[in-house]
């Protein structure tokens, strides 16, 4: 009940910040208002706008655990009991308020289904203000570092539910949204970039930690319904007591899934007090007509995540995914330049537009072994593996229906020479209703 009150009052006072704001623009100014993909306040003389948006993503989930093996101890979806996992759930709850003032840009997104377990500001996603300087565009405030093809797709937009293992769900977990400052650029028609340096914190938490890095990408084929899209990303995250931790969590089977740790840097017995994590990856994706092949690989090095023999030691994490989909009424992938990611189609059909995906997603700690043990398992591997297939259905413009089927494996080797191998096989079925505006 506390949850949903605090929830409502946020809500208040972000419809009073948007009423204000329009009574204040119109007292000054002649003012048009447009509903183009949301409410829209606009001056006459372009100086002033504010918009309103919003989205809503509702899901059910069914968990098919694995079976306890008598000849290892149980863990992952092995240690479920009964349905305690299963039903539904608001997955986000977006509203978002975007606007101009002169040349100065600004966003502000809150996430209410975060409300219900997580107060204000940490609830926030994105909130900043950004203003054009030479061909790009300067960002200071609280948003996405520039990492990934995944990670930077909006989430109305994703192929699949869940995002893969080379994004926030996997090698960057817990450090999606970061506050800082960011610049990003086309300096050619098909050759943008972008970088940033953050700290390693949300608003409302101390601003301690480093994060800096960048992405390029580069489109030697760009053409309606054809398209070739390569990039290229490195960052390096400092952790400190004080900051958000530089560690990866992979969650197997959806949002309501396992988590397995790969690792987290300083987790070793008498590390230092800053302990880093540096990722390089490579993206590269294929747009022809109604089909599109997508894939991604990055590799990651843990600061001091174990010891061996009293000595600290560092973790190598790979993380890689490849997926396909195919719009089987013909519509075909659409390219943001601005994010250098692809989006989802208009439905061109009466009945509007179908999509069917597979996708193979592996993520795993190569330090892992019977005398190193980052992943803190005890055991000679820490693997996880995933297939998603998914169906999506696009009725009109702003709705889409998605079905998720995950088969999951999550590998831990044996505990000691002729011992069993230690898996987890978890299978599930997730549906999605998602609408926004």
């Amino acid at each position: 009940m506390l949850a949903c009150k605090q929830s409502l009052k946020s809500a208040i006072k972000l419809c009073n910040i948007v009423v204000l704001t329009h009574f204040g623009i119109a007292s000054c100014h002649a003012v048009n208002f447009t509903y183009k993909g949301g409410p829209r306040i606009k001056s006459d003389d372009g100086n002033f706008e504010i918009g309103l948006n919003g989205r809503g993503h509702f899901d059910v989930h069914s968990l098919y655990p694995d079976q306890a093996n008598p000849d290892y101890p149980a863990f992952g979806s092995q240690l479920l009991s009964g349905n305690d996992r299963d039903g539904f759930n608001w997955r986000r709850t977006y509203a978002t308020i975007t606007g101009k003032i002169y040349g100065i840009n600004f966003k502000f997104e809150n996430d209410f289904a975060v409300n219900a377990t997580t107060a204000f500001p940490h609830s926030l996603r994105e909130a900043w203000v950004a203003a054009k300087l030479g061909p790009g565009q300067l960002t200071v405030g609280q948003f996405k570092a520039y990492r990934g093809l995944e990670e930077i797709t909006s989430s109305n937009e994703i192929t699949f539910m869940e995002r893969p293992s080379t994004s926030s769900t996997g090698i960057y977990s817990g450090r999606q949204f970061l506050t800082g400052i960011g610049y990003r650029a086309l300096v050619k028609d098909n050759l943008g970039f972008g970088i940033d340096v953050m700290s390693l914190s949300h608003f409302g938490l101390p601003v301690e930690g480093i994060s800096y890095g960048g992405r390029v990408v580069w489109l030697p084929v760009y053409q309606e319904g054809h398209i070739l899209h390569l990039g290229l990303s490195a960052s390096r995250d400092t952790a400190n007591k004080d900051s958000l931790s530089a560690r990866i969590v992979d969650v197997y089977g959806g949002r309501q899934g396992i988590s397995q740790s790969l690792g987290t840097a300083g987790a070793s017995l008498g590390a230092p007090n800053h302990n880093s994590q540096s990722t390089f990856a490579a993206e590269a994706a294929y747009s022809a007509g109604p089909f599109t092949l997508q894939g991604e690989y990055a590799i990651a090095r843990l600061d001091n995540t174990h010891q061996v023999s009293g000595s600290n030691r560092d973790s190598t994490i790979q993380a890689f995914y490849a997926q396909a989909s195919w719009f089987v009424t013909g519509e075909h992938a659409v390219y943001r330049k601005d994010r250098g990611a692809f989006g989802k189609p208009q439905p061109s059909g009466k009945w509007g537009a179908l999509e069917l995906a597979g996708r193979y997603d592996l993520a795993e700690n190569f330090s892992q072994s019977l005398s190193a043990n980052p992943c803190r398992s005890g055991t000679s591997k820490c693997q996880v593996q995933v297939i998603t297939l998914g169906l999506n259905w696009y009725p009109y413009p702003n709705t889409r229906f998605m079905f998720n089927y995950y088969l999951t494996e999550a590998m831990r080797g044996n505990a000691g020479i002729g011992t069993a191998a230690h898996t987890d096989h978890l299978s599930v079925f997730s549906f999605r209703t998602q609408v926004s505006f």
